[in-house]
């Protein structure tokens, strides 16, 4: 009698223990519709825009804009650096030069004046600077002569 009680005591667990077993199984279906949900979730939630460049936004066509020329500051990028009025400055120099400018006059306006000689890596570089001073008010101009050297 005793033999059948412990018998039936240890077929008793082994059965608890498989029903606990059996109820813990988590259907692989439903898992791969919640992580389906969930990557739709994020993927439409996030922002995948990353803005590296300088953005320009154009005037319409034919559109004419008075400036005050104190406004505006003219570079002409050259060979050896950039050009404003009479003074030749290295990238640091004219960096500082429109940093500080803006600072004084904000919403200032810079002119890059291109000459035909003027290799298209300097007006790259000039924006470059222009980029990283915070001068979001930019123009571009073509000289027919090679004005800046």
């Amino acid at each position: 009698m005793v033999k059948k009680k412990i018998i039936h005591r240890i077929l008793v667990k082994r059965m608890r223990s498989w029903r606990s077993r059996e109820d813990l199984f988590v259907e692989p279906t439903s898992m791969a519709d919640i992580s389906f949900l969930l990557l739709l979730f994020f993927i439409v939630t996030s922002s995948f825009l990353i803005r590296e460049g300088i953005f320009f936004s154009l005037p319409e066509k034919g559109a004419s804009v008075r400036v005050e020329e104190e406004k505006v500051i003219e570079v002409y990028p050259v060979e050896d650096g950039f050009r404003i009025g009479e003074d030749l400055l290295d990238r640091r120099n004219f960096k500082e030069r429109l940093a500080r400018s803006l600072a004084e006059t904000p919403g200032k306006i810079l002119v890059i004046r291109m000459g035909s000689e003027v290799r298209y890596d300097r007006l790259v570089d000039t924006l470059g600077v222009a980029k990283e001073t915070g001068m979001n008010r930019i123009s571009l101009k073509h000289e027919a002569g090679d004005k800046a050297n």
